[in-house]
């Protein structure tokens, strides 16, 4: 019960509307031998009421003690922020005592006198500044350190152990109510660093952010925000390798587990590994933050923001270890997302700032070295393809997949019609080009002018113009994609997405010509020889230049019975075999 009164006494003193008042009446400490004592502002800048500052300043010129400059000032020009009743800042019983049997006889031979008004009876025992025990200007509130020595000034700018002690004092209440074991070795790094060759050890992010976590929740149950003077995101992980110094949970290869989190289950990764970044030690702690993020991923504001919230969150497991988001994805999703956050009147978390993070994965996240960033194709026509990821904006210049797919709305029935399976791979090169770590890959000149020659003779009959932005000259020669590179990779005689898709493209255009010209007309205007001798140069046109030898069966039916999908296919193309009276025996051998 102790513990929890003193946090609610804690956040009463740290209340903005208490710490508004207070700072009210503040004043610079205006006397020189109160100055560098780890304060700079008072309430009583010409001393307290009843003492003369001459007085003091002859006692604290004396040097009787090495903390007498400390108590006096303490007590007669005290701290800005604390009223008469706190004993946070006020000197302890025990520094009292000390600094008055060393002066008493300095005094004397002086011909001064003690104050009568500083009794040290009166002064508290605990949750005050004391005496240091360790060093000469030790910080009470820490203790049984891993390390003795340390070096400052501190990464908050303490040039002296006094003057961190007397900020450090702050979070005493918090360490006492045990809301993290994290929290004081944390504060400990941050206020006295650990000595190193000379250089103080840099707080470890880590620690931080599960000091954060155990104690984040209850802080705000009374009003107070995590400092931001402490904030994890500036904190590295160089000195995290020596966290374990503080009882530092690090990850093992056994901490690996299969994604639970809703938004992150479908990627390209299975496994996570915790605590993350933010310090959540649980999927469902991981997931319930994560959830904030929910609405935008559908929204669909960025394609990188899911990518960049699940590295966040859950991160991929590297052998036991997690693997750091990357501070160019998290850029593009901000910047992607940021209007339309601006919107709904909200701001991008504090704890996701992407100057927090590093650029050390981000070729693993489809990075390039200039900047550009891949991300996964969204739209339905170009997906299933021999590359999954592009870059935005495209080689039109459109700037999002969003903005392209809605221009390609031309192209969609010349790629259901009678145009060449090329039209659909070369606009899909074009309009969601291949990207690799980061470059964009052009489709070649070649590849332009047979996907042209393949929809030209469609285009005319609807008397429609190939696309000026679509010129073939404005196309490199070399160094660039010719065509779908994945044709029966595995040289199995088993198609991928694609080559079933060529299939199926094949299939439509044999049953069309065979209705047009043949079902459609009484009496027939070709005989079934002509139209056999047609479904046999289609098979060998379509697929000739597309599939290796070996994959080349002697006729579609043969072709098709090793595909994926091939009962539905078979069933169209002996459709047209039937009706044209195909061998029976060459159908059976299919």
């Amino acid at each position: 019960m102790k513990p929890l009164l003193l946090l609610v006494v804690w956040a009463l003193l740290l209340s903005p509307g208490r710490a508004q008042s207070s700072r009210a009446n503040c004043k610079p400490v205006a006397s020189g031998f109160c100055q560098g004592l780890g304060y700079t502002s008072t309430p009583n800048p010409t001393g307290v009421p009843g003492f003369y500052l001459q007085q003091i300043a002859q006692i604290v010129e004396t040097s009787c003690s090495p903390k007498v400059a400390m108590l006096m000032c303490r007590v007669v020009v005290p701290e800005c922020g604390h009223d008469e009743s706190s004993s946070q800042m006020k000197p302890c019983k025990a520094l009292c005592e000390k600094v008055k049997s060393d002066c008493d006889p300095v005094l004397r031979t002086r011909r001064l006198s003690w104050p009568s008004r500083i009794r040290c009876d009166a002064l508290p025992a605990s949750r005050c500044v004391q005496v240091g025990s360790r060093t000469d200007e030790g910080v009470h509130v820490i203790g049984d350190l891993p390390y003795t020595d340390t070096v400052l000034p501190n990464v908050l700018g303490h040039a002296t152990q006094r003057e961190a002690g007397a900020a450090l004092l702050t979070y005493g209440p918090l360490i006492q109510v045990g809301c993290s074991a994290e929290l004081k070795p944390f504060l400990c790094s941050v206020f006295t660093p650990k000595c190193v060759s000379g250089s103080p050890a840099p707080p470890c992010r880590a620690l931080c952010e599960q000091a954060r976590a155990g104690c984040e929740s209850l802080m705000n149950k009374f009003g107070i925000q995590w400092p931001e003077t402490l904030r994890c995101e500036a904190f590295t992980s160089e000195s995290c390798e020596n966290a374990h110094d503080f009882g530092l949970t690090q990850p093992s290869a056994a901490s690996c587990q299969t994604i639970s989190v809703p938004l992150c289950r479908d990627l390209p990764y299975t496994e996570t590994v915790l605590p993350n970044v933010l310090g959540h030690a649980t999927q469902e702690e991981a997931g319930t933050a994560a959830f904030q993020f929910a609405s935008l991923v559908r929204l669909g504001c960025s394609t990188h923001l899911k990518p960049f919230v699940c590295s966040v969150y859950t991160p991929e497991c590297v052998e036991g270890t997690p693997r750091p988001p990357c501070r160019t994805l998290c850029e593009h999703a901000r910047s992607d997302c940021q209007s339309l956050m601006s919107k709904f009147g909200l701001r991008w978390p504090d704890s996701l700032k992407c100057d927090a993070f590093t650029t050390e994965s981000c070729e693993h996240y489809g990075v390039g070295s200039g900047g550009g960033i891949c991300e996964p194709i969204t739209i339905p026509m170009c997906q299933g393809l021999s590359y999954n990821q592009t870059m935005s904006p495209n080689l039109l210049g459109h700037a999002s997949q969003r903005e392209a797919v809605a221009k390609m709305s031309f192209f969609n029935a010349m790629v259901q019609t009678m145009c060449t399976v090329d039209i659909r791979l070369f606009v899909c090169a074009v309009y969601v080009p291949p990207c690799l770590v980061g470059e964009v890959q052009r489709p070649c000149r070649s590849f332009c002018e047979r996907a042209r020659r393949g929809c030209g003779a469609f285009m005319a009959s609807f008397d429609v113009s190939w696309p000026a932005e679509l010129q073939c000259d404005s196309f490199p020669v070399d160094k660039c994609v010719s065509q779908d590179s994945r044709p029966d990779a595995d040289k199995t005689g088993d198609l991928n997405v694609v080559e079933v898709f060529k299939l199926e493209h094949h299939v439509a255009v044999l049953r069309r010509e065979y209705v047009e010209s043949y079902e459609g007309r009484n009496p027939p205007s070709v005989t079934q020889t002509q139209m056999k001798k047609a479904l046999s140069l289609h098979g060998k046109k379509s697929f000739s230049q597309e599939l290796p030898p070996s994959a080349l069966p002697g006729s579609p039916a043969e072709f098709a019975v090793r595909l994926p999908r091939r009962k539905l296919l078979l069933r169209a193309v002996h459709e047209i075999s039937d009706n044209l009276k195909i061998n029976t025996q060459e159908r059976n051998e299919g």
